[in-house]
């Protein structure tokens, strides 16, 4: 994973290949959490830790559907989980931008999940 200044908060600039990160933890947005824009993370929005990673990623419902289909709905449950992230693009703001996506596969099996 490359660092990206930009922001306190993990960007798709960072991603130049996909990584498999372990989530350490799991948290919804504060008060203090404010997005590169200066605006408060919207609440439906989580924020994510990975082990040894030195930013948080917030993480918008898109990437969070994508967990749950690995891992369920449990939050609590995905911590310790690995996943893999990979740079992709998508339409925000109004115009196509690059994002974080999550790979629908497991990667301690290598396949994809199973249908809850």
């Amino acid at each position: 994973m490359k660092v990206s200044d930009t922001s306190i908060y993990l960007e798709a600039a960072a991603i130049e290949k996909d990584t498999t990160v372990t989530i350490s933890g799991v948290r919804g947005p504060t008060q203090q959490d404010k997005g590169t824009d200066g605006k408060m993370i919207p609440e439906k929005n989580l924020i994510l830790a990975y082990k040894g990673a030195k930013k948080e990623h917030i993480c918008c419902r898109t990437v969070q559907k994508q967990i749950r289909n690995l891992y369920g709905n449990d939050t609590a449950g995905w911590i310790g989980k690995k996943i893999t992230l990979f740079q992709d693009s998508c339409m925000a703001f109004g115009k196509k931008t690059a994002c974080i996506r999550v790979r629908n596969i497991d990667p301690e099996t290598g396949k994809e999940p199973q249908a809850w």
